[in-house]
Protein backbone atom coordinates (compact mmCIF):
# COMPACT_ATOMS: atom_id res chain seq x y z
CA UNK A 1 0.00 0.00 0.00
CA UNK A 2 1.43 3.34 -1.06
CA UNK A 3 2.34 5.68 1.73
CA UNK A 4 0.44 8.96 1.73
CA UNK A 5 2.79 11.91 1.43
CA UNK A 6 2.08 14.96 3.51
CA UNK A 7 3.25 18.20 1.89
CA UNK A 8 6.35 19.60 3.54
CA UNK A 9 6.89 16.53 5.79
CA UNK A 10 8.26 13.91 3.40
CA UNK A 11 11.85 12.98 4.16
CA UNK A 12 14.67 14.97 5.77
CA UNK A 13 15.45 18.53 4.86
CA UNK A 14 18.15 18.66 2.17
CA UNK A 15 21.52 20.24 2.84
CA UNK A 16 20.95 22.51 -0.15
CA UNK A 17 17.78 23.86 1.49
CA UNK A 18 19.68 24.61 4.69
CA UNK A 19 22.39 26.37 2.69
CA UNK A 20 19.79 28.43 0.85
CA UNK A 21 18.19 29.36 4.17
CA UNK A 22 21.54 30.73 5.37
CA UNK A 23 21.96 32.87 2.25
CA UNK A 24 18.29 33.82 2.01
CA UNK A 25 15.75 32.75 4.66
CA UNK A 26 12.84 33.50 2.33
CA UNK A 27 14.37 31.40 -0.46
CA UNK A 28 15.05 28.48 1.85
CA UNK A 29 11.51 28.63 3.23
CA UNK A 30 9.99 28.81 -0.26
CA UNK A 31 12.08 25.88 -1.49
CA UNK A 32 10.98 23.79 1.48
CA UNK A 33 7.30 24.69 1.10
CA UNK A 34 7.22 24.03 -2.66
CA UNK A 35 8.92 20.65 -2.67
CA UNK A 36 5.72 18.55 -2.53
CA UNK A 37 3.44 20.84 -4.52
CA UNK A 38 2.17 20.04 -8.00
CA UNK A 39 3.17 22.16 -11.01
CA UNK A 40 -0.09 24.08 -10.74
CA UNK A 41 0.34 24.48 -7.00
CA UNK A 42 3.89 25.76 -7.48
CA UNK A 43 2.67 28.32 -10.01
CA UNK A 44 0.05 29.66 -7.62
CA UNK A 45 2.56 29.71 -4.77
CA UNK A 46 5.13 31.64 -6.81
CA UNK A 47 2.63 34.26 -7.94
CA UNK A 48 1.29 34.81 -4.43
CA UNK A 49 4.73 35.17 -2.86
CA UNK A 50 5.89 37.49 -5.65
CA UNK A 51 2.95 39.80 -5.02
CA UNK A 52 3.32 39.63 -1.24
CA UNK A 53 7.01 40.54 -1.25
CA UNK A 54 6.42 43.41 -3.65
CA UNK A 55 3.79 44.83 -1.27
CA UNK A 56 6.19 44.43 1.67
CA UNK A 57 8.88 46.27 -0.29
CA UNK A 58 6.49 49.13 -1.01
CA UNK A 59 5.44 49.37 2.63
CA UNK A 60 9.04 49.40 3.87
CA UNK A 61 9.91 52.08 1.32
CA UNK A 62 6.99 54.26 2.45
CA UNK A 63 7.92 53.80 6.12
CA UNK A 64 11.55 54.66 5.37
CA UNK A 65 10.46 57.75 3.45
CA UNK A 66 8.36 58.87 6.42
CA UNK A 67 11.15 58.23 8.94
CA UNK A 68 13.84 59.98 6.89
CA UNK A 69 11.92 63.02 5.66
CA UNK A 70 14.41 65.24 7.50
CA UNK A 71 17.34 63.54 5.81
CA UNK A 72 19.15 60.20 5.61
CA UNK A 73 22.42 59.09 7.19
CA UNK A 74 21.37 59.90 10.76
CA UNK A 75 24.42 59.89 13.10
CA UNK A 76 22.40 57.87 15.63
CA UNK A 77 22.88 54.83 13.39
CA UNK A 78 24.85 52.95 16.07
CA UNK A 79 21.90 53.17 18.46
CA UNK A 80 19.42 52.07 15.78
CA UNK A 81 21.47 49.12 14.53
CA UNK A 82 20.02 46.39 16.84
CA UNK A 83 16.47 47.25 15.77
CA UNK A 84 17.31 47.56 12.08
CA UNK A 85 19.37 44.37 11.77
CA UNK A 86 16.38 42.01 11.24
CA UNK A 87 14.97 44.34 8.57
CA UNK A 88 18.33 44.59 6.82
CA UNK A 89 18.70 40.79 7.00
CA UNK A 90 15.28 40.31 5.43
CA UNK A 91 15.93 42.85 2.66
CA UNK A 92 19.36 41.44 1.79
CA UNK A 93 18.03 37.90 1.92
CA UNK A 94 15.16 38.82 -0.36
CA UNK A 95 17.57 40.42 -2.85
CA UNK A 96 19.64 37.24 -2.72
CA UNK A 97 16.51 35.18 -3.36
CA UNK A 98 15.57 37.18 -6.45
CA UNK A 99 19.09 36.91 -7.84
CA UNK A 100 19.41 33.17 -7.20
CA UNK A 101 15.87 32.27 -8.23
CA UNK A 102 16.00 33.98 -11.61
CA UNK A 103 19.61 32.94 -12.21
CA UNK A 104 18.86 29.26 -11.61
CA UNK A 105 15.53 29.41 -13.40
CA UNK A 106 16.98 31.09 -16.47
CA UNK A 107 19.62 28.40 -16.98
CA UNK A 108 17.10 25.68 -16.20
CA UNK A 109 14.89 26.98 -19.02
CA UNK A 110 17.80 26.73 -21.47
CA UNK A 111 17.75 22.95 -21.15
CA UNK A 112 16.04 21.47 -24.18
CA UNK A 113 13.01 19.20 -23.82
CA UNK A 114 12.75 19.69 -20.08
CA UNK A 115 9.38 20.42 -18.57
CA UNK A 116 9.33 23.47 -16.26
CA UNK A 117 8.94 22.67 -12.57
CA UNK A 118 5.91 24.98 -12.37
CA UNK A 119 3.00 25.75 -14.65
CA UNK A 120 3.67 29.50 -14.76
CA UNK A 121 2.97 30.86 -18.25
CA UNK A 122 5.81 32.60 -20.07
CA UNK A 123 3.95 35.92 -20.15
CA UNK A 124 3.39 35.61 -16.39
CA UNK A 125 7.09 34.93 -15.86
CA UNK A 126 7.92 38.25 -17.52
CA UNK A 127 5.43 40.03 -15.26
CA UNK A 128 6.89 38.35 -12.18
CA UNK A 129 10.37 39.42 -13.27
CA UNK A 130 9.16 43.01 -13.65
CA UNK A 131 7.63 42.89 -10.17
CA UNK A 132 10.91 41.62 -8.77
CA UNK A 133 12.77 44.33 -10.67
CA UNK A 134 10.69 47.02 -8.94
CA UNK A 135 11.10 45.25 -5.60
CA UNK A 136 14.88 45.23 -5.98
CA UNK A 137 14.89 48.99 -6.53
CA UNK A 138 12.82 49.51 -3.39
CA UNK A 139 14.75 47.04 -1.24
CA UNK A 140 18.16 48.42 -2.16
CA UNK A 141 16.99 52.00 -1.61
CA UNK A 142 15.88 51.09 1.93
CA UNK A 143 19.22 49.34 2.56
CA UNK A 144 21.07 52.42 1.33
CA UNK A 145 18.98 54.58 3.67
CA UNK A 146 20.19 52.52 6.63
CA UNK A 147 23.82 53.39 5.91
CA UNK A 148 25.46 56.26 7.83
CA UNK A 149 26.32 59.45 5.96
CA UNK A 150 30.09 58.98 6.15
CA UNK A 151 29.88 56.01 3.77
CA UNK A 152 28.98 58.34 0.92
CA UNK A 153 31.17 60.89 -0.83
CA UNK A 154 31.63 64.09 1.16
CA UNK A 155 30.45 67.39 -0.27
CA UNK A 156 27.34 68.46 -2.14
CA UNK A 157 26.94 65.12 -3.93
CA UNK A 158 26.04 63.16 -0.81
CA UNK A 159 22.43 61.83 -0.92
CA UNK A 160 20.35 63.78 1.58
CA UNK A 161 16.88 62.24 1.19
CA UNK A 162 15.21 58.93 0.53
CA UNK A 163 14.19 60.24 -2.88
CA UNK A 164 17.89 60.65 -3.69
CA UNK A 165 18.57 57.05 -2.65
CA UNK A 166 15.56 55.75 -4.56
CA UNK A 167 16.86 57.54 -7.65
CA UNK A 168 20.35 56.17 -7.00
CA UNK A 169 18.96 52.64 -6.75
CA UNK A 170 16.87 52.97 -9.92
CA UNK A 171 19.76 54.37 -11.94
CA UNK A 172 22.22 51.83 -10.55
CA UNK A 173 20.14 48.77 -11.42
CA UNK A 174 19.77 50.02 -15.00
CA UNK A 175 23.55 50.73 -15.17
CA UNK A 176 22.74 54.36 -16.00
CA UNK A 177 24.88 55.77 -13.20
CA UNK A 178 24.21 56.76 -9.63
CA UNK A 179 22.66 60.14 -10.26
CA UNK A 180 25.85 61.96 -9.31
CA UNK A 181 26.26 60.18 -5.97
CA UNK A 182 29.36 58.16 -5.19
CA UNK A 183 29.76 55.50 -2.51
CA UNK A 184 32.96 56.06 -0.53
CA UNK A 185 32.86 53.07 1.84
CA UNK A 186 33.40 49.51 0.64
CA UNK A 187 29.98 48.38 1.91
CA UNK A 188 27.79 50.59 -0.31
CA UNK A 189 30.30 50.04 -3.12
CA UNK A 190 29.77 46.26 -2.95
CA UNK A 191 26.01 46.75 -2.61
CA UNK A 192 26.03 48.90 -5.74
CA UNK A 193 27.93 46.28 -7.73
CA UNK A 194 25.58 43.57 -6.50
CA UNK A 195 22.52 45.60 -7.50
CA UNK A 196 23.93 45.98 -11.01
CA UNK A 197 24.40 42.20 -11.19
CA UNK A 198 20.81 41.63 -10.05
CA UNK A 199 19.55 44.02 -12.71
CA UNK A 200 21.54 42.30 -15.44
CA UNK A 201 20.18 38.90 -14.43
CA UNK A 202 16.60 40.13 -14.62
CA UNK A 203 16.86 42.28 -17.74
CA UNK A 204 19.38 40.53 -19.95
CA UNK A 205 18.97 36.88 -18.97
CA UNK A 206 15.45 36.40 -17.65
CA UNK A 207 13.56 38.73 -19.98
CA UNK A 208 15.43 37.49 -23.05
CA UNK A 209 14.90 33.82 -22.24
CA UNK A 210 11.31 34.14 -21.06
CA UNK A 211 10.25 36.32 -23.97
CA UNK A 212 12.09 34.16 -26.49
CA UNK A 213 10.63 30.92 -25.17
CA UNK A 214 7.17 32.46 -25.01
CA UNK A 215 7.32 33.63 -28.62
CA UNK A 216 8.68 30.28 -29.78
CA UNK A 217 5.82 28.46 -28.05
CA UNK A 218 3.33 30.77 -29.73
CA UNK A 219 4.94 30.21 -33.11
CA UNK A 220 4.58 26.44 -32.87
CA UNK A 221 0.82 26.58 -32.36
Amino acid sequence: MARKVQPGLDGPVKISTITLAAVSPTFGLATYQKRDLSRTGRAQFIKQRNCLYLIIGMVLALVTFALTWRGTGDPRWDKWWPALTPIAWYLQGRCNEIFLAFYLDAFDKLRINRQPSSAVAWSTRVRLALNSYVELILNFSVLYAMLPAYMWQCGTQRPSSFADLLTYSALTITTSGGGGFVAKHWLPQMMTVYEVMCGLILLVVSFTIYTGRGLSKRGTR
